[in-house]
This record gives C-alpha cells, structure tokens and sequence, in this order.
C-alpha cells in the first residue's frame, strides 16, 4: 500500500469513527471473536510495578516475557523469560506441560490467570465498559485502529475471573489495536493499578501490572503438539 493510500484510508476511518456511534465497541466485539479462531504468533510482556517507601525498600519491578504460537481454540506453546524455573509452556485441551529445566512434565492443574487456557488473554479485553476510538496507531507495520476502555472496579472484577475480589480504588484500562484492513488484534494492552495492603509491612502503596501482547503471522499454517 503507498504512502498517500494509507493516508487516505486513514483520514476515511478517523472522519467515521468520530461520526459512528458504537463503531469502537463493534469492531472491538467482531476482533475478539475472529481472534478466538485464528492461528498467530504471540509476545507476551508481564510488568509488576511497585511504588513504595524508601525507607523500607522502595520500589521494584518484576518482568516476565513469552515468546509463542497461538492455535485456536484449544492450543498454545510459550518460551518463557523471567518465570522463576519455568522455562515453556504447552496447553493443549485441557492439559498443561511444563518445563522447569528437567524437561516437560504434566502439570497436576491449570492455573488461573492469562495462561489458564489458550484464548485467556481475550478475557482482559472482554467485559463491561465504556469502548471508545483512541486514534491511529502502527504495529509491526500494520496500520491499526486503538479502541480504549477505561475500567472502574467493578469492571476490572468481571475481567480477573477468580475469586479474589478487586479493592473499590482499584482502576485499569485497555487498550487494543485491530488492523484497519484485516479486522484481527495486532495488539492488546490490559493495565491495573491498585492498591497495595496497608497492613502488609511492606511499605508498598501501590502495585501497577501491566499486561502487553502483540500478535503476528494471523492465519498460517501453525502447530502445537502434545510433549512426547
């Protein structure tokens, strides 16, 4: 596509979405369920960010990154950094294996979270609140759509599925990317700011975690194969 084409389509979508009422929520709705049956590549960044006082240690930051293939609906390998032993990942149905360094075992049970199943990381970006057009936005390329949400606590609740309730001061955002040409999630950003227990003796106040996936090579020909 040339430069001026691109422009153009560009200047055609923003002059739309300002004018479409609900066209951010739509295309947002219509991603994630192409999303849920189509093969792609992933990274995946976990950042854990902490604030606190000085005087008790202060801040720090945990940072976990996978590298993987994605095929829907029920199939997923990841190469992990910055997981304690973990070194991969597979799911495939509803069986986990996991290598921690003495080669891949069965795990006795899926956690919950991002990784509980293939498709989980849809769940972030899946839910109640408001979707609205944040502008044009570029990854690996591509040119995108941003939609953002701005969660409340009871929104991010809907989102965590587990039991652990979200503090009423908690606050989160999304923020996605769907190519303007193929309509698939290029990227995803889910955020959560809360706060941390003041009866903890950590000095933390505030805990920010931050998940960032991006998606490529939509559609080919991927495997992922149960560990011999």
């Amino acid at each position: 596509m040339s430069v001026r084409v691109a422009v153009l389509l560009a200047a055609a979508v923003l002059a739309g979405a300002c004018q479409t009422t609900g066209d951010a929520a739509a295309r947002l709705l219509t991603a994630i369920e192409r999303m849920e049956v189509t093969t792609a590549r992933l990274d995946m960044q976990a950042v854990a960010q902490a604030q606190g006082n000085e005087v008790l240690g202060g801040s720090f930051d945990q940072r976990i990154r996978a590298v993987g293939v994605l095929v829907p609906p029920d199939r997923l390998q990841l190469t992990l950094e910055g997981a304690g032993r973990v070194q991969e990942l597979v799911i495939v149905g509803k069986q986990m294996w996991i290598d921690a360094g003495d080669g891949m075992r069965l795990a006795d049970k899926v956690p919950l979270g991002p990784l509980s199943r293939p498709t989980a990381p849809l769940d972030f970006i899946r839910g109640p609140g408001r979707a609205e057009f944040g502008g044009l936005g570029l990854s690996r390329g591509v040119l995108t759509y941003r939609v953002r949400m701005r969660l409340n606590a009871s929104e991010l609740q809907a989102r965590m599925r587990s039991d652990r309730p979200v503090d009423p001061d908690s606050t989160g955002s999304v923020e996605v990317e769907i190519g303007l040409l193929d309509g698939l999630i290029h990227r995803q950003t889910f955020e959560v700011k809360e706060p941390a227990d003041p009866f903890s003796g950590t000095g933390l106040r505030t805990v920010r975690t931050t998940y960032t996936i991006e998606y490529w090579d939509h559609g080919r020909r991927l495997e992922v194969r149960e560990p011999q």
